[in-house]
């Protein structure tokens, strides 16, 4: 856990995502949630070590399985935009238990509180822009065009830090398969280029604390994903074509073999998304 502003605290520790939360003098408010139930039972209890105070809320900054498997074993309302539960809602139960079998698979150590895990949709809904006051230390979330739909980023009243979720991700390929706008999504990173955010702490979705800079690589990334999409589609190339590009892509990032095989399906997945986001209209 690293403090990052006065009643703000960020762990960049955990497996799959980043969190955080701002404490109040009446109540925390939980950003996002570690993806492994055992990682959300530590996080919680480095949380209590900070205060006696309860987990008034958890925002989370989209509805990715990776955020809001075990959102609900904090035991507070969970919040989320209108358009992120709306997603949410069409998770069967087919689709979170092949979830738990490929974190099981990975994480074979917490297989059985995976196993016995119950996904809880968000209960605070929002369709623009939200402030919660519960827990004293006023924290604003808005919605924001990024790497889902319904994405949201979160502010903590008084600190120049924004909470991204994972319109940006640091050192690795960014999440696209479920991208609305890649376009848009340029846009959103094109402002928060913006002088006004010069000396704002980022806190992306996945890796590193960071600063503007590191919007950079991921318009980099969208761009020539979307560059990629357009040569297929004007040499009337199929959509598994897009798999010849997954290395290309892969190279962009420091990763360990381990990681470069792991992350292959997200950018496969993610360049068949793009292929058919760009398709020509019939």
């Amino acid at each position: 856990m690293e403090q990052i502003a006065p009643n703000t605290y960020v762990s960049t520790s955990f497996p799959y995502i980043n969190v955080g939360c701002v404490v109040g003098p009446r109540g925390v408010v939980a950003v996002d949630a570690p993806t492994l139930p055992l990682d959300a039972e530590a996080w919680r209890k480095q949380i209590a070590a900070l205060t006696d105070q309860p987990i008034v809320y958890t925002i989370l900054t989209d509805v990715h399985p990776h955020r809001m498997l075990c959102a609900g074993l904090f035991e507070a309302p969970i919040i989320a935009s209108e358009a992120a539960y709306i997603h949410a809602v069409e998770y069967t139960r087919g689709f979170w238990r092949s979830v738990v079998r490929r974190l099981s698979r990975y994480h074979p150590e917490q297989e059985e509180a995976l196993r016995d895990l119950e996904p809880v949709l968000p209960e605070i809904l929002f369709s623009d822009t939200l402030t919660v006051h519960k827990g004293g230390a006023d924290v604003r979330v808005q919605t924001a065009v990024g790497s889902s739909p319904g994405s949201a980023w979160i502010t903590p009243e008084g600190a120049d830090v924004l909470f991204v979720g994972d319109a940006v991700v640091i050192d690795q390929p960014p999440v696209m398969a479920e991208a609305l706008d890649t376009k848009a999504w340029l846009d959103t990173l094109t402002f928060l280029r913006r002088p006004r955010f010069a000396d704002t702490t980022l806190v992306p979705g996945r890796g590193p604390i960071s600063d503007l800079e590191a919007t950079n690589l991921m318009s980099e990334y969208i761009r020539v994903a979307r560059r990629r999409a357009r040569s297929l589609h004007r040499d009337l190339r199929p959509r598994d074509d897009m798999a010849v590009f997954v290395n290309d892509l892969l190279s962009l990032f420091p990763l360990s073999d381990t990681e470069r095989e792991r992350l292959r399906r997200r950018v496969r997945n993610g360049l068949k998304h793009v292929y058919d986001e760009l398709a020509p209209l019939a």
